[in-house]
């Protein structure tokens, strides 16, 4: 395999860093807001993104992970993994914003799948999504409401997210050819 691109960690600090300051602006009291890791490439954007609004905004934001392993549309070529979290949301989603967080964003599929699971568990008030990469190449008609990162793929190609919540200089994201 080869790796076409990586993108440091500076830049993703900074991806990061717009994509908290865009969801302050759009939700500046926070109220009713739940940030919704996807199982698992969501869960360390989503704990990332929770500390920089909660210094943008002066307090904690609810989390939550959303499992879709029984959601997916491909789970006969992909069984579900053993190390998955299962789906677990300390607040009731009726009445909130629940922001979906994945590290990308690709055919649609996944988001397709948690938006199931959260309806699963109650009827939210409103769905958003925020993504640390969009590579394109869309099957379903789904766009994130916040972007860290814009990179134009193939569908061919693979995207790597390396989020080091111990050391943020080890973080990276490959794009790397088939």
């Amino acid at each position: 395999m080869l790796v076409k691109k990586t993108i440091e960690s500076a830049e993703i600090a900074a991806a990061i860093d717009s994509m908290a300051e865009a969801i302050a602006s759009a939700h500046p009291k926070a109220d009713n807001l739940v940030l919704a890791g996807i199982a698992n490439g969501g869960l360390p954007l989503c704990s990332l993104l929770e500390a920089a609004l909660a210094k943008r905004l002066g307090s904690s934001i609810p989390k939550a992970v959303i499992d879709i392993s029984f959601h997916r549309d491909d789970i006969g070529q992909h069984p579900i993994t053993k190390e998955v979290q299962a789906t677990h949301m300390a607040t009731d989603p009726e009445d909130s914003t629940i922001i979906l967080v994945d590290d990308v964003l690709f055919s649609g599929r996944t988001v397709r799948a948690a938006i199931a699971e959260v309806l699963t568990i109650g009827r939210p008030y409103q769905v958003e999504l925020a993504v640390l990469v969009d590579r394109g190449n869309r099957r379903l008609p789904f766009a994130a409401n916040y972007t860290g990162i814009v990179e134009d793929t193939t569908p061919e190609q693979k995207v790597e997210v390396t989020l080091d919540l111990k050391d943020s200089a080890k973080s990276k994201i490959e794009i790397i050819e088939a």
